[in-house]
Order: C-alpha cells, then sequence, then structure tokens
C-alpha cells in the first residue's frame, strides 16, 4: 500500500517515457505505476544479506507530477542527472533512500540496485545488487520492527 502518490498515470504516460527511454519497462513496473505513481510505501526495509542488515526506501519517484512530498522530482530528470554524471543509460532510478542513494531498475535484465551516490562518480563498487526483477524486490520488502520496550 502506497501514500502520497502522485496524480494517476495513464498508459500513453508509460508509453512516452518508454519511447524516451529507448527501453520497454517491465509489465510489473508498469503495474505498479499505473496502480500508484510513486509515493511513500508502508514496507520499506529491504534487508541486504551480503551486508547483513537492511536499506530503507524513503520513497518511490513519481514518472510525472512531482510534488513537494516526493522531493519535487519525477523518474525521467532523476534518469537525465544520473546519465549525464557517467551512470549507464540502462538504468532507471525509481525510489531513494534517506541518504540520497537511487533504487534502481537494470531495464535490461530486470535486477534491481542501489546506487551509492556518495562514492562520487560512477564505477562498480557504487552499485549495490539487491533483487532480481522489481517484483521480487517490492515481494521482499519488510515493515518497520516495533522494538520492544522493556520495563
Amino acid at each position: 500500500m502506497f501514500s502520497k502518490s502522485s496524480k494517476p498515470l495513464e498508459q500513453a504516460d508509460i508509453k512516452t517515457l518508454e519511447k524516451t527511454l529507448g527501453y520497454c519497462l517491465p509489465l510489473d513496473f508498469i503495474n505498479q505505476y499505473l496502480h500508484s505513481n510513486g509515493g511513500v510505501a508502508d514496507k520499506n526495509y529491504f534487508y541486504v544479506e551480503a551486508d547483513d542488515g537492511y536499506v530503507e526506501v524513503s520513497f518511490y519517484i513519481p514518472i510525472k507530477y512531482p510534488s513537494s512530498e516526493l522531493g519535487n522530482m519525477d523518474i525521467l530528470s532523476s534518469y537525465n542527472s544520473l546519465v549525464n554524471k557517467g551512470f549507464p543509460k540502462n538504468y532507471l532510478p525509481f525510489a531513494v533512500d534517506w541518504g540520497g542513494n537511487y533504487f534502481s531498475i537494470n531495464l535490461a535484465t530486470n535486477e534491481i540496485v542501489l546506487f551509492l551516490m556518495d562514492l562520487g562518480d560512477f564505477t562498480n563498487d557504487a552499485v549495490k545488487f539487491l533483487s532480481k526483477g522489481f517484483l521480487n524486490f517490492i515481494n521482499e520488502l519488510e515493515e518497520e520492527e516495533e522494538e520492544e520496550e522493556e520495563d
């Protein structure tokens, strides 16, 4: 479930983005964005086994209709910003964490990665693999666990 989503998208908005990118978007990605155009998810923690820790999704970037609640960002502007910094064109950013790192989908393989923006220029060290497929990523997200209070 998502809150703070931007205005709903139409199929034509998806087709325009695909034409601009030169890639077809995965069906599970399209379905999610037709349901919620960005926003804040109730499940936002992803466990990274290699690090034995979690990364937290702050919000999902809308494809269209940026809002102040979602950082005044849209996917195409974020994509262009990353490409201008030397990031590969086949990665589409779709969400950010609290540190300004981008969750991105590899449009050639459908793999989900986290771009670590504080490492400077793009290198393989700036890419952290998270999941095979957008739907897998969404399904593996967890809610924040409530800490038990001690008496």
